[in-house]
C-alpha cells in the first residue's frame, strides 16, 4: 500500500508514467518481503547517503546499516564493523539463505577489507554500497559481488 502511495505522489509531482515511478524508487516493489517491519525499514533507507564510518540518515556505512536494520527490524544487537559481525553469525550455504541473513563480500575499497548487506530474498540483498549509489538493493548475480562473496552469515542464537 505504502508504495502505491509513493508512486501516487510521484506522478502527481509530474512523472508522466507508472514506470517512471518505479524508475524513481528504485523498483523496490518488486522486492518486497512478507515482512511488514522490514518492507518498511527498507522503503525509509533506500536512497539515503553512504559515509564510512557513519551512522546517521545522513549518511550510514555498511555495517552500521546492517547494525541499524537488525536492531530496527529484528531487535537484536550487531557489532559496529563488518568482521565482529561475520563472528556473530554462523556460516550458511547460499541455497539455505532466509531473508534477514547477513552477506558478507571481500572489498578493495573498503579500508577493512570487507562489505556486508543483509538478504531479503530472491537473490536480492540490501546495503549501504558506497558513497556513489548509497543505500540500495542489488543481486546477488551482479559479476562484481558474484566474484566478492566471502560468505553468508545468520545470527547466532
Amino acid at each position: 500500500m505504502k508504495q502505491l502511495i509513493i508512486i501516487a505522489i510521484l506522478v502527481m509531482l509530474g512523472m508522466t508514467s507508472t514506470a517512471q515511478a518505479k524508475r524513481a524508487t528504485g523498483g523496490i516493489e518488486d522486492v518486497m518481503t512478507v515482512d511488514t517491519i522490514l518492507n518498511n525499514f527498507m522503503l525509509h533507507w533506500i536512497g539515503k547517503l553512504y559515509k564510512l564510518g557513519g551512522s546517521t540518515e545522513k549518511g550510514i556505512d555498511c555495517s552500521q546499516f546492517t547494525k541499524r536494520l537488525y536492531k530496527d527490524v529484528y531487535v537484536k544487537e550487531l557489532a559496529n564493523v563488518a568482521y565482529k559481525q561475520w563472528e556473530q553469525t554462523e556460516r550458511v550455504k547460499k541455497d539455505s539463505l532466509q531473508i534477514g541473513d547477513l552477506i558478507f563480500f571481500r572489498s578493495r575499497v573498503s579500508p577493512s577489507g570487507w562489505h556486508c548487506g543483509a538478504y531479503i530474498g530472491n537473490t536480492m540483498f540490501i546495503h549501504a554500497a558506497n558513497r556513489y549509489e548509497g543505500v540500495k538493493v542489488s543481486s546477488l548475480n551482479e559479476p562484481r559481488y558474484k566474484v566478492s562473496i566471502r560468505g553468508y552469515g545468520r545470527l547466532k542464537q
